[in-house]
């Protein structure tokens, strides 16, 4: 699967080939906070709790992918830029819809169904009657239950009308509980903890492997991991930022593999068995370098990231400029930009260990 990123190069996704467990199309009703991470985000979530897993489509606002039944509530827990994950029924115009419902087989029990726009979308249709139409068509066999169906019979108005039956609702809410001002210890230039999920999700890293950040600050990218079950490893060259780090750690009730003091230059021999690298550099004159030029400190960083790698590991790295296409080992297989403000545009850049 592959699709063009905000800089124009071609973001890998992972391979489509997979054989053994049954498998059902799900669709992921993605966020839409960015045109192309949410989605990317959401195959490699379906990568690490699972394997690689065909993309059957795509199209505005959503992405309908292959996986196991039993992968959805894993999926589902440490996703961050999707709203929910469901099964999929059917794709057809939505004036068709009415028709196509009446051939749709349900759950047991009681149901309501739930028409959305995506966007600005087939704006000619109204979105309540299209849902008590279909509705109408679904009652002949079963009840209605606004408030608390067993089945959600959800239909997105996007390219097409998608039909999917509500499986996993996303709760989003703990990435505002965890934002920098609800910290003991922060910093404000820190990434917002949902894009610090996406990113750690975005390097492919399963639950028990272990995630470096080596500009690990106030802790950010290392709650996300934990949080997951990823376990954290971190450095920084401040001693001040590793003990923060760690209070911070210690305020969400996570824990941490290893947390120190380290130049970056080194990590390759403080660390070792790191499946996967994600992290925020800093920026420039607003961040401590300790007075080293930021090139400089980039050049260093990247080579001593790939060193510290295993072969076949992912790496997610922020920096404020675009993406090298590839440097010491380390092939750049996605780009993606995120315009923060006039002067700052961070590029996502994920590479993985040769």
């Amino acid at each position: 699967m592959s699709a063009r990123t905000g800089s124009g190069t071609e973001a890998a996704t992972p391979s489509s080939k997979r054989e053994g467990a049954r498998q059902t199309s799900f669709l992921f009703e993605l966020s839409g906070e960015h045109p192309l991470l949410p989605e990317a985000e959401a195959a490699w979530c379906c990568y690490a709790e699972c394997g690689p897993c065909p993309v059957l489509d795509k199209g505005p606002g959503y992405v309908i992918i292959s996986l196991p039944d039993k992968a959805v509530g894993p999926i589902g827990e440490r996703i961050a830029l999707t709203h929910r994950i469901g099964e999929h029924l059917l794709s057809c115009e939505p004036s068709e819809a009415v028709k196509a419902a009446a051939g749709l087989e349900l759950p047991e029990g009681t149901f309501a169904v739930r028409v959305r726009r995506q966007g600005t979308n087939h704006l000619d249709v109204d979105c309540n009657r299209l849902a008590a139409a279909i509705g109408n068509v679904l009652a002949r066999e079963r009840k209605v239950d606004l408030i608390d169906p067993d089945v959600e019979v959800m239909v997105m108005l996007s390219d097409r009308a998608q039909f999917y039956i509500t499986r996993h609702v996303v709760d989003r809410s703990g990435f505002e509980a965890r934002k920098v001002a609800e910290r003991p210890f922060f910093s404000p230039i820190s990434l917002h903890p949902k894009y610090a999920r996406a990113l750690v999700n975005l390097t492919g890293v399963r639950r028990g492997q272990r995630l470096l950040d080596p500009f690990c600050g106030t802790g950010g990218i290392l709650i996300e991991a934990a949080s997951i079950g990823v376990r954290a490893v971190g450095s920084d060259i401040s001693p001040e930022m590793v003990e923060g780090c760690k209070s911070n750690l210690r305020h969400f009730g996570l824990e941490w593999d290893e947390l120190t003091e380290a130049d970056v230059g080194v990590i390759d021999e403080m660390f070792d068995d790191i499946t996967a690298v994600a992290t925020d550099p800093p920026y420039g004159r607003s961040a401590s370098t300790r007075k080293e030029p930021i090139d400089d400190l980039y050049e260093r960083a990247i080579p001593a990231i790939s060193r510290t790698l295993r072969p076949g590991g992912g790496a997610g790295i922020v920096l404020p400029r675009p993406c090298p296409d590839r440097h010491d080992g380390l092939e750049l297989r996605a780009s993606f930009q995120q315009k923060v403000h006039r002067s700052l545009t961070r590029h996502y850049c994920l590479f993985t260990r040769r």
